[in-house]
């Protein structure tokens, strides 16, 4: 499950994005992509941290994690939109 704060996001602003397991399990190996592009892959750490957001950063985010149960879990796409 990719995490994005539920509020306006304003050029200038920070926002870290968090990739979850389903049920919580813990993910570790976890890509972050926009509109399908890898965008960074962690072997440590579940967010991403986007600032200054720009208008650029607007667009559809994904990640995939790999989970202890070793199977590979890719998040339905969240659209940020920077204003």
């Amino acid at each position: 499950v990719l995490q994005v704060p539920a509020r306006d996001l304003l050029e200038g602003d920070k926002v870290t994005l968090r990739c979850r397991g389903r049920r919580n399990n813990l993910t570790n190996w976890v890509s972050f992509h926009c509109e399908e592009e890898q965008l960074v892959e962690l072997r440590s750490g579940t967010e991403l941290t986007l600032f200054p957001l720009q208008l650029h950063h607007s667009g559809n985010y994904s990640c995939r994690g790999w989970l202890k149960d070793r199977e590979w879990e890719v998040s339905a796409p969240v659209t940020v939109t920077v204003h």
